[in-house]
């Protein structure tokens, strides 16, 4: 259809009706509107030149496969497969136009939760038998905006996280520690039925963030059952719980050199090794002088009186010459016979100021040991909170590093 402006009054365009020209069956083959085609029918703009342009205005829905493993840093490719519904390439050819980038950013209206990259295009045409099928793909390469769910999902969490960190620090009698983990477990479950609302339910892959919250409930959940040994670990006594040699080794030795914590009125020193024959050879010398000592306790305890009674006839021999007077509670003696029966009517009430001396000396040792156990298990809790703190310090830190090392928008370029 081309004519001579000059020959029809200066005439280059003229309209006419879709139905009064034949139009190729060109379709979106991806789409996913319910009438396949949503293209509104509009009139042919005709040239003198034989050129027709048909531009019909629309709004076109397209299947999309969305990958959500990196989702909130991800980045999506979507495309626009266009084609003859019937036509072969012998038949019916497309062609694309090149377009600079500027024109066509020039009609891309901004959105506020996606960048757009890039619209690379792209012929294809598969052959068939002795013809082929000719396709045009417009692709579309698209960035999510993270700042949103940084703000109001990533940051969060990681204060949530840093205060269960934080709860470390409580004192295990203030009864506020599980308290305050449990809530920030809650919290962050939370957290996480927000990130699948907003995902797609698919079984392929797991959005990256969806990880993190669960790497997060891990290490809420296992910061709980450490707060529960804590606390235990406090309220052991010696009347309840024996501390075994292996964890006096470790927790009142390694661990707070490690961790650089010192007990009030001890120095902090690297703990020395100690072999079985050390060992050996100072229990035996504990018991020989255990031995030795009560032996010795048994002889005294034996014979105090006789030795009063030695003491005072010796004394009183040697006085050959001499009337010798002796004064008990202001009494005075100067017989020793009558000395030996007062020796005598002493002796029960010394045995019984001895058992008395004895039961208050190992009733103060035992309430000694039970106090020196208590402290033990006390500052075996504070060894174990402090290592938990600074555990779960560095299991947090690395979930939060392998996040931000592990997605390719941050740490490379965009490539198809």
């Amino acid at each position: 259809m081309k004519w001579d402006p000059k020959e029809y009054g200066g005439i280059t365009t003229i309209e006419l009706p879709s139905d009064m020209l034949w139009k190729p069956d060109i379709l979106l083959f991806n789409s996913a509107d319910e009438h396949f085609d949503a293209g509104f029918p509009v009139n042919f703009l005709i040239k003198h030149t034989g050129e027709v342009l048909r531009a019909p205005p629309g709004i076109v829905k397209c299947s999309c496969k969305i990958d959500i493993t990196w989702f909130p840093f991800d980045e999506q490719i979507c495309y626009l497969k266009y084609g003859s519904w019937t036509y072969t390439g012998n038949k019916l050819d497309l062609h694309i136009i090149e377009v600079g980038e500027d024109e066509r950013e020039r009609y891309y209206v901004k959105n506020g939760e996606w960048d757009l990259l890039g619209t690379p295009t792209h012929y294809n045409a598969t052959p068939f038998n002795d013809d082929k099928y000719v396709e045009v793909l417009f692709f579309l390469l698209l960035r999510r905006k993270t700042i949103y769910y940084g703000l109001n999902w990533i940051v969060p969490s990681m204060l949530i996280s840093l205060c269960n960190v934080l709860g470390f620090n409580l004192p295990p009698e203030s009864g506020e520690k599980i308290t305050l983990q449990i809530t920030n477990l809650l919290s962050v479950t939370v957290f996480l039925g927000m990130v699948a609302d907003v995902t797609p339910p698919t079984s392929e892959s797991v959005p990256i963030i969806a990880a993190f919250f669960g790497i997060s409930m891990v290490i809420l959940g296992s910061s709980i059952v450490f707060t529960v040994l804590i606390i235990n670990f406090h309220f052991r006594s010696a009347k309840t719980h024996e501390m075994s040699n292996w964890m006096k080794s470790l927790f009142l030795n390694w661990l707070p050199w490690l961790l650089l914590m010192k007990r009030p009125g001890r120095l902090l020193e690297k703990p020395k090794r100690k072999t079985k024959r050390k060992d050996m050879i100072i229990q035996s010398i504990r018991v020989k002088r255990k031995d030795s000592v009560a032996a010795r306790l048994v002889d005294h305890d034996s014979v105090p009186c006789m030795n009063n009674h030695i003491d005072v006839k010796q004394s009183l021999n040697n006085q050959n010459d001499k009337q010798s007077e002796y004064t008990i509670s202001g009494r005075s003696i100067s017989n020793v016979t009558e000395l030996s029966q007062i020796s005598v009517t002493i002796q029960p009430l010394l045995f019984e100021m001895r058992d008395l001396m004895k039961a208050v000396v190992n009733r103060i040792e035992e309430e000694d040991n039970e106090e020196e156990a208590r402290e033990d298990w006390h500052f075996v809790a504070m060894v174990f909170d402090r290592f938990c703190l600074f555990l779960f310090s560095l299991a947090i830190l690395a979930a939060t590093f392998l996040i931000i090392f592990c997605t390719p928008s941050i740490t490379d370029g965009f490539a198809i």
